[in-house]
């Protein structure tokens, strides 16, 4: 049996901001789920969008459940679930038939669409909501609406950009039931997220993204490992400050900023953690909050390319 994706040297480069994909290359097996990270511009949704047949590479291949991908793109949508990171509806549509929309697009008949799209909109918890028009939906109503839409005709290759963003506590819950869910039935997803958590938790491989290259791949504890003897401390600052003389205490490996916060990396020797306090606030920092943690996919992506996973406008992971 095919792999469910198998993408060969794919380059889509914008002419207008110098920013896409460079010579891509990824496998992903049925039943896996396989996470995409990087910040923003780093060329994550131009590779998804390509995979999806909605951009044309300019050059390289790409294989979805056997079918090529560049010659044969109304066979491979038919395979695929997409779900954009800032999905639209017909606002004066309701949720209901937006989400059937979508089915009948699937060439799902009306009995089978009906009865998935029934369970679908009570896991979610939309139920009372299917028949009130898709512009009273709030933020997070949509994104679970868009999930329905992605999955409902049970796609073998389910494409997810941002996927949890703006949903609550019990909508991931249910999200992350559903993905594993699928996964288990052989259903292959490629999971476009910077939420670490999220990504540690539900995929079985990762990808790296820096500036439209895939730097490297592998399982998050293969990645994490990596960074054995280092440990994590993060400090807010009232007020940013010169970090100079945290780089000059001995251990201290990398500093970095991630938003508003000091992200250091450094060995896991006594005393360490002091010898940073005091740097700071040797350099006149006010220390509203400060953590230590085991490092993160974060970590390892700062490790290899010296920049920060998320900017300050990106919700934390």
């Amino acid at each position: 049996m095919a792999r469910a994706l198998e993408v060969e040297n794919v380059t889509k480069v914008y002419k207008s901001s110098g920013r896409g994909i460079e010579d891509a290359n990824l496998r992903v097996e049925r039943g896996e789920v396989f996470g995409l990270m990087g910040p923003n511009g780093s060329g994550k949704s131009t590779l998804l969008g390509v995979v999806s047949t909605r951009i044309s590479p300019d050059k390289g291949s790409f294989r979805v459940c056997g079918l090529d991908g560049v010659r044969e793109r109304r066979k491979v949508r038919a395979k695929l679930g997409l779900m954009v990171d800032r999905p639209t509806h017909y606002g004066d549509l309701t949720a209901w038939a937006n989400a059937y929309l979508f089915a009948s697009f699937y060439g799902m008949d009306e009995k089978k669409a009906g009865r998935a799209l029934a369970e679908l909109f009570e896991y979610f918890d939309l139920a009372e909501y299917r028949d009130d028009k898709a512009k009273t939906f709030s933020y997070g109503m949509g994104k679970k609406l868009a999930l329905i839409e992605a999955i409902a005709h049970d796609p073998e290759l389910l494409l997810l950009d941002e996927p949890s963003v703006g949903l609550d506590y019990t909508s991931q819950l249910a999200y992350q039931r559903k993905i594993r869910d699928l996964a288990s039935s052989g259903t292959a997803i490629v999971l476009a997220s910077n939420q670490v958590d999220e990504v540690e938790a539900l995929c079985d491989r990762v990808a790296f993204l820096h500036r439209g290259r895939i730097v490297t791949t592998g399982t998050p504890d293969e990645l994490i490992s990596t960074l054995e003897g280092l440990q994590r401390v993060v400090a807010r600052l009232r007020v940013p400050v010169e970090y100079d003389p945290v780089l000059e205490v001995e251990g201290v490996r990398q500093v970095v900023t991630e938003g508003k916060d000091l992200v250091i990396h450094c060995e896991e020797r006594s005393g360490i953690v002091a010898d940073v306090v005091a740097a700071l606030v040797r350099a006149g920092g006010d220390i509203v909050t400060l953590s230590v943690r085991r490092p993160n996919l974060e970590d390892v992506y700062v490790k290899l390319t010296g920049e920060a996973l998320r900017d300050e406008d990106q919700p934390a992971g």
